[in-house]
């Protein structure tokens, strides 16, 4: 059994996933320009996931929505930093607890094709992570997409890094691991 496969399981043994209705929202950028960015990853995510189960998603005012048994897919249209307002929205409207919510984003500190899976703690820097905290609180779930660190630590390189294509071989790999922890954690 590989190591990614006995931490999933210690954290499902240790982390009660409440019943009820689950929320999987991805964090993104809105528009053609930063749609297949590494910045963008959580959102491709979500896509992904509504394509491998069929899910139809519907485009509202708030984002992008579908419904696949006890589970809510979200893309919300705001920009990252703002993605806060349009989650609790949806969460308070289908009465979703908190801890019954993944966000899924891109990881800096992850190398590309993988994933890591936490509750609750700080953003850790992440802008989309602060809008939602400020909004709510930290006890989300967090579906880390790892997306690599380029070889500087200079803001504007770390940001044109981020908004630059992403690697479709990585995600792809990335995506498959995602799908099965959230499969584990919400049982779908």
């Amino acid at each position: 059994m590989s190591y990614l496969l006995q931490k999933i399981r210690y954290t499902f043994c240790v982390q009660r996933i409440p019943n009820g209705t689950h929320l999987i929202v991805g964090l993104g950028n809105p528009g053609k320009i930063y749609e297949n960015t590494r910045h963008n990853v959580g959102q491709q995510f979500v896509k992904h996931l509504a394509n491998e189960f069929a899910i139809k998603m519907n485009d509202g005012s708030n984002g992008s929505i579908g419904q696949f048994q006890h589970i809510i897919l979200f893309n919300p249209l705001s920009f990252m930093n703002s993605s806060g307002h349009p989650i609790k929205k949806l969460a308070d409207k289908a009465n979703i607890a908190t801890s019954n919510i993944i966000v899924v984003h891109d990881d800096l500190e992850n190398l590309p094709g993988r994933c890591k899976i936490k509750q609750g703690g700080s953003a850790e820097g992440h802008n989309g992570l602060k809008s939602i905290i400020q909004y709510m609180d930290d006890k989300f779930i967090r579906l880390k997409i790892g997306i690599g660190r380029p070889n500087s630590k200079d803001p504007a390189i770390v940001s044109d890094y981020v908004m630059s294509k992403l690697d479709y071989e990585p995600s792809q790999q990335a995506f498959k691991q995602g799908i099965m922890l959230a499969r584990q954690l919400f049982k779908f």
